[in-house]
Parts: C-alpha cells; sequence; structure tokens
C-alpha cells in the first residue's frame, strides 16, 4: 500500500469510525502554523528540534450538530464588563475605565471553593494620598467613605486566592464579608457607580457604567454551577454551596513530584524557566479521579504573545508521561506534545489552546481538546492564515475541523 494512500485511509477513518491515533510528522513553522517544538536556544542555528509525539487522537466529525451549538471560543463580554475564568477555577467579572491620566480597574473576584466569598478589588495607576478618603457612591448616594490608611491596614485581613494575578499600580482589597455583599447589591440596583480618589492634593472623580454587571455576575455563577445555591450571587436557591468546577494552582515549581519533574523536563527544557515567571502562568493540577492526575504546565519561557505548554499524565503509583494532543496539518492529523496558551475548563474537560501569528491576534490556529479515558481527542480547530492587521473576532475564524460537510 502506498503512503498516500495509508494517509487517505487515516483520515477517512477519523471522519467516519470515531478516535483515531495518528503517527506524528515535522511540520515548518510559519505566522500561522504552530511550531512542533520548542527546543531549548542554543549557539547553533541549525541544531535539529527534539522530535514530536508519536500519537494523538482525532475525534468524529461530529457534523450533524450545529456548530453554533460548540461551548463559545472565548468568554463573553456585558457592555463595558468582561468575564473570566482561570485554569483553577478562579472567576472574575472586571471593568475598566480611563479618565483622562488615571485608569480604576474594579473586579469582582470568586475562587472555586463552596464558601469562598465574592471579593471587590479596586486597582488605580496612581497612588492614592494615605492621608485622605475614598468615597464610592451609586447613582449619587453615598455608599461608603473609608480612610486610605485604613484601607491598607485591612489588606492583611484579606487573603488573596491562590493564583490571583494582581494588575500593575496600586491595588486594594475592599473589606470583605458583608461590606463587599453591601456594595455588590447596590451596585446592581444602580446605573453609575462613582469613586473620589485621593491622588496628591487632588480628588479625582471617575464613574463605572454598571449596565452589564448584572449579567456578568450571572454568568460567574453558571460557570461556577452555583445556579440554585445559597451561596450564589444572582442565581440563588435553597440548595446546599458546593465546590465549583476547579483545578489546583502550581505556584512553585519546586513543588513538582520528582517524577512529573523529570517528564516535566524530557527532552524539550520544559523547566528552564524562570520561577517567578513561572507562578504567573497559570499552571495547575487536575484531578481527573482517584488514580489520576492531569499537570498542566509551562514549557519553557513565554515570548511576546506565545506561551508553550504540556499535558503530563500522572498516575497513583507515580508513572507520568506527556501527552499528545491532534492537530490538522495539509496532509491530515498529526501530533504534538505542545499547546499554545492553554486555557483548561474543569467542567468540561477541556482543553484549548491559540497559537497566535502576531500580536493583535488576527491569523493563528486554535484548537479545542477533550479528555477521553487515555488522553485528549481533538473536537474542533479554527485557523485564520492572512496576517492582515484586521482584528477577526476568534468565534469568527473559519472551521478546519470538524470537516465541513454540505447538510443533508
Amino acid at each position: 500500500m502506498s503512503l498516500c494512500l495509508f494517509r487517505s485511509l487515516i483520515l477517512l477513518a477519523a471522519i467516519v469510525c470515531g478516535p483515531v491515533i495518528v503517527a506524528a510528522e515535522e511540520t515548518t513553522a510559519s505566522p500561522v502554523n504552530p511550531p512542533a517544538a520548542n527546543p531549548k536556544p542554543t549557539a547553533s542555528k541549525s541544531a535539529p528540534p527534539p522530535p514530536v509525539s508519536e500519537q494523538g487522537q482525532v475525534a468524529t466529525s461530529g457534523t450533524d450538530e450545529p456548530t453554533n451549538k460548540l461551548r463559545p471560543r472565548t468568554p463573553p463580554t456585558f457592555e463595558r464588563w468582561s468575564v473570566h475564568c482561570t485554569n483553577s477555577g478562579l472567576c472574575t467579572a472586571s471593568t475598566f475605565l480611563r479618565d483622562q491620566s488615571v485608569w480604576v480597574d474594579l473586579r469582582i473576584v470568586r475562587d472555586w471553593p463552596a464558601e469562598a466569598p465574592p471579593l471587590l478589588r479596586i486597582t488605580a495607576n496612581a497612588a492614592l494620598n494615605g492621608e485622605k478618603s475614598i468615597s464610592l457612591s451609586v447613582d449619587d448616594q453615598q455608599i461608603d467613605e473609608i480612610q486610605i490608611a485604613q484601607l491598607r491596614e485591612s489588606q492583611q485581613a484579606i487573603s488573596a486566592p491562590a493564583g490571583f494575578r494582581p494588575l500593575g499600580g496600586e491595588g486594594f482589597w475592599y473589606p470583605a464579608g458583608p461590606t463587599t455583599s453591601s456594595l455588590i447589591r447596590a451596585m446592581l440596583s444602580g446605573t453609575t457607580l462613582s469613586m473620589d480618589l485621593p491622588i496628591g492634593d487632588q480628588n479625582v472623580t471617575v464613574r463605572l457604567p454598571l449596565a452589564g454587571l448584572h449579567h456578568s455576575l450571572t454568568w460567574l455563577d453558571e460557570q461556577q454551577n452555583r445556579q440554585n445555591t445559597r451561596n450564589a450571587i444572582i442565581l440563588t436557591g435553597n440548595s446546599a454551596a458546593k465546590n465549583a468546577p476547579h483545578a489546583l494552582p502550581v505556584l512553585d515549581p519546586a513543588s513538582l513530584p520528582a517524577a512529573v519533574s523529570e517528564a516535566w523536563d524530557a527532552n524539550r527544557f520544559c523547566s528552564d524557566i524562570d520561577p517567578t515567571i513561572f507562578t504567573n502562568l497559570d499552571a495547575v493540577i487536575a484531578p481527573i479521579d482517584e488514580k489520576t492526575k492531569l499537570y498542566l504546565l509551562p514549557c519553557g519561557a513565554p515570548n511576546a504573545y506565545n506561551t508553550p505548554y504540556v499535558a503530563l499524565h500522572s498516575v497513583a503509583d507515580g508513572k507520568t508521561r506527556q501527552l499528545p494532543v491532534a492537530r490538522m496539518s495539509d496532509q491530515g492529523p498529526i501530533a504534538t506534545e505542545l499547546i499554545y496558551n492553554l486555557r483548561w475548563n474543569a467542567a468540561t474537560r477541556e482543553l484549548d489552546g491559540l497559537y497566535r501569528g502576531s500580536g493583535i491576534g488576527d491569523c493563528g490556529v486554535w484548537n479545542r481538546w477533550r479528555w477521553t479515558s487515555s488522553g485528549f481527542a481533538l473536537i474542533e480547530e479554527a485557523s485564520r492564515t492572512t496576517c492582515d492587521g484586521k482584528e477577526t473576532p476568534l468565534q469568527d475564524w473559519p472551521l478546519t475541523w470538524p470537516a465541513v460537510t454540505a447538510s443533508k
């Protein structure tokens, strides 16, 4: 049998028969084609890259289900509010406003444990005058006024959720508990939050629109499966509080078990990364069952707009291996162990990867893989091959897998 015919039969099996294991082959990197490996830089420009993994899974085409029913490729936005969840399951709703030379970021943060309260964090780009106070009003009705010195002292009583990454500037947590809950309730009932910030000898008033906040917090409840529970923010009910779908943050590579650390570094120089950079890259341990864990870890230092990751499969006896994932090429499905800008969804057990071909993200390759009993199967891929400077929403990138077929 010829090689070409063999490849054709493999691709046909992927489309018709279900998950299939494919032999890996090298591809040439281009602005929109992710490189198959991430070798450690060396003085020799001709050093060959490490080999690609030997296996990867491709799921059935599944085109009987309309593409628009699939989980969105990016989180939504609601008016001026953005929402996001980290790989660990910590979720935020945030808004950002610039007023002349001052900008303010306000975010409502909620971690995954059942009893984790909503926290509110305010960040400004300028230092606040410690001898004055900050005032908060909703629709011109004052809700609270608190001394900056008192606010700074109260930070010691608030534990930031593991894996939370603060912005630059001066940021502080609003007093947790009933004080935060009262402010959120007031914000939900109003249209504008006004903050009087003491910057230097002046008071700067920043007005944050509240349209979209209700939908944003509803989204947080849904993502964390808090619907109809007593500790939901919006979708409250009588059911007991429960942990949200989650993974465990890995903040220090030195904490990795020896077998995991060895597999992490295997021939890829993944561990060649500054620990302080590692801390901010959302590495996690994702429990699959009582005997199985996935370690989702960065592989080497990130560049300007792409961070490579690897997925490690670890079982109770300590055996650990790197997991390959499949992606599509002109020749059909191929396998690689690198996942760029990895996102993990604990509820669906899906991995998303996005290789950006440019800094503005107008081109590249996006993939989604779903966990099976033995590895990750490619269920969706989209790409935009033209780096033309036109920002095109990721949701609008053309689908390259499943194969587009004519409707019956």
